[in-house]
Protein backbone atom coordinates (compact mmCIF):
# COMPACT_ATOMS: atom_id res chain seq x y z
CA UNK A 1 0.00 0.00 0.00
CA UNK A 2 1.62 3.47 -0.82
CA UNK A 3 2.45 5.86 1.84
CA UNK A 4 0.27 9.05 1.93
CA UNK A 5 2.79 11.22 3.36
CA UNK A 6 5.58 10.41 1.06
CA UNK A 7 3.24 10.46 -2.13
CA UNK A 8 2.46 13.63 -1.29
CA UNK A 9 6.20 14.73 -0.27
CA UNK A 10 6.89 13.20 -4.04
CA UNK A 11 3.95 15.60 -5.35
CA UNK A 12 1.81 12.19 -6.41
CA UNK A 13 -0.90 13.74 -4.64
CA UNK A 14 -4.86 13.97 -6.18
CA UNK A 15 -3.78 18.55 -5.05
CA UNK A 16 -0.58 18.11 -7.26
CA UNK A 17 0.68 19.85 -4.61
CA UNK A 18 4.25 20.42 -6.86
CA UNK A 19 2.70 21.93 -10.24
CA UNK A 20 0.57 23.95 -7.93
CA UNK A 21 3.30 25.60 -5.95
CA UNK A 22 4.69 26.29 -9.42
CA UNK A 23 1.46 27.74 -11.09
CA UNK A 24 1.03 29.58 -7.71
CA UNK A 25 4.38 31.45 -8.02
CA UNK A 26 4.17 32.27 -11.73
CA UNK A 27 1.10 34.32 -11.17
CA UNK A 28 1.19 37.81 -10.68
CA UNK A 29 0.55 38.33 -7.13
CA UNK A 30 1.71 34.73 -5.15
CA UNK A 31 1.03 35.55 -2.04
CA UNK A 32 -2.70 36.54 -2.47
CA UNK A 33 -3.39 33.67 -4.52
CA UNK A 34 -2.41 31.44 -2.38
CA UNK A 35 -4.01 32.47 0.34
CA UNK A 36 -7.05 32.39 -2.08
CA UNK A 37 -7.03 29.11 -2.75
CA UNK A 38 -6.33 27.71 0.99
CA UNK A 39 -8.95 29.86 2.64
CA UNK A 40 -11.98 27.77 3.19
CA UNK A 41 -14.71 30.17 3.52
CA UNK A 42 -17.17 30.02 1.81
CA UNK A 43 -15.45 26.83 0.66
CA UNK A 44 -17.68 27.70 -3.11
CA UNK A 45 -16.07 30.27 -4.68
CA UNK A 46 -18.63 33.32 -5.07
CA UNK A 47 -19.26 35.68 -7.54
CA UNK A 48 -16.55 38.46 -7.79
CA UNK A 49 -18.61 41.96 -6.56
CA UNK A 50 -18.47 44.12 -7.50
CA UNK A 51 -20.35 43.10 -10.71
CA UNK A 52 -19.20 45.19 -13.77
CA UNK A 53 -21.69 46.72 -16.46
CA UNK A 54 -20.61 46.42 -20.33
CA UNK A 55 -19.87 50.55 -19.65
CA UNK A 56 -17.18 49.91 -16.72
CA UNK A 57 -15.73 47.69 -18.54
CA UNK A 58 -15.34 50.16 -21.75
CA UNK A 59 -14.42 52.65 -19.17
CA UNK A 60 -11.60 50.48 -17.41
CA UNK A 61 -9.88 48.79 -20.27
CA UNK A 62 -6.86 47.14 -17.72
CA UNK A 63 -9.85 45.69 -15.91
CA UNK A 64 -9.69 42.02 -17.33
CA UNK A 65 -6.10 41.72 -16.04
CA UNK A 66 -6.75 42.74 -12.73
CA UNK A 67 -9.85 40.59 -12.61
CA UNK A 68 -8.94 37.54 -13.98
CA UNK A 69 -5.25 37.70 -12.22
CA UNK A 70 -3.46 34.69 -13.53
CA UNK A 71 -6.83 33.04 -14.61
CA UNK A 72 -4.78 30.24 -16.96
CA UNK A 73 -2.70 29.07 -14.23
CA UNK A 74 -5.72 28.97 -12.15
CA UNK A 75 -7.66 27.12 -14.43
CA UNK A 76 -4.36 24.10 -14.20
CA UNK A 77 -4.90 24.22 -10.31
CA UNK A 78 -7.00 21.24 -9.22
CA UNK A 79 -8.64 23.29 -5.50
CA UNK A 80 -9.07 25.88 -7.78
CA UNK A 81 -11.04 24.00 -10.01
CA UNK A 82 -13.11 22.27 -7.19
CA UNK A 83 -14.10 25.21 -5.57
CA UNK A 84 -14.86 27.05 -8.62
CA UNK A 85 -18.38 27.37 -10.29
CA UNK A 86 -19.81 27.57 -13.18
CA UNK A 87 -21.70 30.63 -12.51
CA UNK A 88 -18.44 32.31 -11.96
CA UNK A 89 -16.90 30.84 -15.25
CA UNK A 90 -20.23 31.94 -17.11
CA UNK A 91 -19.41 35.35 -15.29
CA UNK A 92 -16.06 35.57 -16.28
CA UNK A 93 -16.83 34.59 -20.18
CA UNK A 94 -18.88 37.44 -20.08
CA UNK A 95 -16.71 39.78 -19.23
CA UNK A 96 -14.18 38.54 -21.64
CA UNK A 97 -16.94 39.22 -23.86
CA UNK A 98 -17.26 42.83 -22.90
CA UNK A 99 -13.56 43.47 -22.78
CA UNK A 100 -12.99 41.75 -26.44
CA UNK A 101 -10.85 39.64 -24.79
CA UNK A 102 -12.30 36.98 -27.44
CA UNK A 103 -9.08 34.83 -27.17
CA UNK A 104 -9.46 34.63 -23.30
CA UNK A 105 -12.93 33.90 -23.66
CA UNK A 106 -11.85 30.74 -25.93
CA UNK A 107 -10.21 29.24 -23.61
CA UNK A 108 -12.37 29.71 -20.39
CA UNK A 109 -14.92 28.00 -22.73
CA UNK A 110 -12.37 25.17 -23.34
CA UNK A 111 -12.01 25.15 -19.12
CA UNK A 112 -16.20 24.64 -18.31
CA UNK A 113 -16.27 22.14 -21.43
CA UNK A 114 -13.87 19.49 -19.37
CA UNK A 115 -15.82 20.14 -16.02
CA UNK A 116 -17.13 16.74 -15.73
CA UNK A 117 -19.16 17.40 -12.69
CA UNK A 118 -22.83 16.79 -12.93
CA UNK A 119 -23.73 20.15 -10.96
CA UNK A 120 -21.26 21.94 -14.14
CA UNK A 121 -23.71 20.87 -17.32
CA UNK A 122 -25.01 23.82 -18.73
CA UNK A 123 -28.62 22.71 -17.66
CA UNK A 124 -27.70 22.98 -14.30
CA UNK A 125 -26.16 26.72 -14.17
CA UNK A 126 -29.12 28.70 -11.33
CA UNK A 127 -30.78 31.41 -12.42
CA UNK A 128 -28.58 35.02 -11.74
CA UNK A 129 -31.32 36.52 -11.77
CA UNK A 130 -28.85 39.73 -12.79
CA UNK A 131 -30.42 43.53 -11.77
CA UNK A 132 -28.25 44.38 -14.88
CA UNK A 133 -31.15 43.97 -18.08
CA UNK A 134 -28.19 44.33 -20.58
CA UNK A 135 -25.71 41.81 -18.49
CA UNK A 136 -28.74 39.51 -17.62
CA UNK A 137 -29.38 39.29 -21.47
CA UNK A 138 -25.43 38.48 -22.09
CA UNK A 139 -25.54 35.81 -19.59
CA UNK A 140 -28.80 34.01 -21.16
CA UNK A 141 -26.88 34.45 -24.63
CA UNK A 142 -24.15 33.47 -23.36
CA UNK A 143 -24.99 30.49 -22.00
CA UNK A 144 -27.25 29.25 -25.39
CA UNK A 145 -24.28 29.76 -27.29
CA UNK A 146 -22.40 27.49 -25.20
CA UNK A 147 -25.02 24.43 -25.59
CA UNK A 148 -24.29 24.82 -29.41
CA UNK A 149 -20.38 25.10 -29.12
CA UNK A 150 -20.56 21.72 -26.20
CA UNK A 151 -22.94 19.47 -28.30
CA UNK A 152 -20.67 20.51 -31.76
CA UNK A 153 -17.78 18.98 -29.73
CA UNK A 154 -19.73 16.38 -28.38
CA UNK A 155 -20.91 15.48 -32.36
CA UNK A 156 -17.11 15.13 -33.48
CA UNK A 157 -16.60 12.57 -30.10
CA UNK A 158 -14.53 15.12 -27.91
CA UNK A 159 -16.20 14.29 -24.33
CA UNK A 160 -16.25 16.26 -21.20
CA UNK A 161 -14.16 13.63 -19.54
CA UNK A 162 -11.25 14.29 -22.24
CA UNK A 163 -11.79 11.13 -23.46
CA UNK A 164 -12.17 10.85 -27.34
CA UNK A 165 -15.22 8.64 -28.92
CA UNK A 166 -13.76 7.11 -32.14
CA UNK A 167 -16.89 4.99 -32.54
CA UNK A 168 -19.59 5.41 -36.16
CA UNK A 169 -22.28 6.55 -33.41
CA UNK A 170 -20.01 9.20 -31.88
CA UNK A 171 -22.13 12.37 -33.72
CA UNK A 172 -25.50 11.24 -31.48
CA UNK A 173 -24.31 8.92 -28.98
CA UNK A 174 -24.08 10.91 -26.08
CA UNK A 175 -26.91 12.89 -23.89
CA UNK A 176 -26.98 16.39 -25.42
CA UNK A 177 -26.70 19.84 -23.36
CA UNK A 178 -29.44 22.01 -23.27
CA UNK A 179 -29.82 25.29 -21.85
CA UNK A 180 -31.27 25.84 -18.38
CA UNK A 181 -35.35 27.06 -18.61
CA UNK A 182 -34.50 30.92 -17.32
CA UNK A 183 -32.89 31.34 -20.61
CA UNK A 184 -36.10 31.33 -22.37
CA UNK A 185 -37.61 34.44 -20.57
CA UNK A 186 -34.76 36.80 -21.13
CA UNK A 187 -35.59 39.35 -24.15
CA UNK A 188 -33.37 40.88 -26.30
CA UNK A 189 -31.74 44.46 -25.40
CA UNK A 190 -33.39 48.31 -25.76
CA UNK A 191 -30.50 49.62 -27.69
CA UNK A 192 -27.90 47.68 -30.29
CA UNK A 193 -24.66 46.32 -28.35
CA UNK A 194 -21.56 45.28 -30.68
CA UNK A 195 -18.47 43.65 -29.67
CA UNK A 196 -15.70 43.17 -32.03
CA UNK A 197 -12.14 43.44 -32.04
CA UNK A 198 -10.30 46.71 -33.02
CA UNK A 199 -10.47 47.52 -36.92
CA UNK A 200 -12.74 44.38 -38.02
CA UNK A 201 -16.21 45.22 -38.27
CA UNK A 202 -17.01 42.84 -40.93
CA UNK A 203 -17.99 39.47 -38.76
CA UNK A 204 -20.66 36.73 -39.12
CA UNK A 205 -22.84 37.03 -36.25
CA UNK A 206 -23.62 34.20 -33.63
CA UNK A 207 -27.23 33.73 -33.84
CA UNK A 208 -27.98 33.31 -29.89
CA UNK A 209 -26.72 36.62 -29.28
CA UNK A 210 -27.92 38.57 -32.43
CA UNK A 211 -31.55 37.46 -31.57
CA UNK A 212 -30.86 39.53 -28.50
CA UNK A 213 -29.92 42.78 -30.59
CA UNK A 214 -26.55 42.01 -29.71
CA UNK A 215 -23.74 41.78 -32.40
CA UNK A 216 -21.12 38.85 -31.33
CA UNK A 217 -18.52 37.33 -33.92
CA UNK A 218 -19.17 33.72 -34.34
CA UNK A 219 -16.75 30.85 -33.88
CA UNK A 220 -14.91 31.43 -31.09
CA UNK A 221 -16.61 29.30 -28.78
CA UNK A 222 -15.66 26.63 -31.49
CA UNK A 223 -12.50 25.48 -29.86
CA UNK A 224 -10.90 21.58 -30.51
Amino acid sequence: MRNPLRAIIHGHSPLEIRPTLRRIRACPHPWSTLFFLIWPFPWRYTLPYPLLSVEEIEKHPNFHDERQSGIRKLHNIPIYRIRDTPLRSLYRLVEDLCATEFIMMGYECEYFFYHRERHWSLACIPDPRDEDPIRYAILASMVEALVDAFNWRLELGIRRDKTTDKLEQRSFNFVREEAPSWTSKIGPVAKPLAFHEAGSSDMTMEQRFFKRNIRVPNGYLYTV
